[in-house]
């Protein structure tokens, strides 16, 4: 199952979607220049900027407050997190922080702070795999035209 709509920037993008209608990904239906291909995609790139380690941990911080089941060494907590989360865009990390206080009791693992993290940031990241694939599409063509 696909849907399709059009961005802003005049791509055409499906969305692909599994049998159970879990979303896949997305492709790039339409012949756009490799201009506008280059402007989506570093308009895109520019999202994924890390949050600064201070505004992490005061995140962090923050939803510790929140929530039970304090750690042990506060300090090795938060760096570790600080840590895995600076390969993560501002935006996601610091709205997931947030809204996990109002979803969980105890203060969640790394693992569910990262599934939610990753979610919030997913459609992004496959709209930039669709770019890649498109351009990667070109050069293999111009390359079989030229030989």
């Amino acid at each position: 199952m696909a849907i399709s709509l059009t961005l802003s920037a005049g791509l055409k993008i499906e969305e692909q979607l599994t049998s159970d209608f879990d979303f896949r990904g997305y492709i790039i239906t339409n012949d756009v220049s490799d201009k506008k291909l280059n402007e989506t995609y570093d308009a895109i790139q520019s999202t994924m900027m890390p949050a600064e380690d201070s505004v992490i941990a005061r995140a962090l911080a923050q939803l510790m407050a929140l929530t039970a089941g304090k750690a042990k060494d506060i300090d090795l907590t938060l760096e570790s997190y600080v840590q895995k989360l600076r390969q993560y865009p501002k935006d996601a990390v610091i709205e997931s922080l947030n809204k996990l206080a109002d979803q969980y009791k105890w203060f969640p693992s790394w693992s569910q702070i990262k599934d939610d993290v990753e979610f919030r940031c997913r459609h992004r990241i496959e709209l930039l795999r669709a770019i890649e694939r498109k351009q990667n599409e070109r050069q293999l063509t111009r390359l079989r035209q030229s030989a």
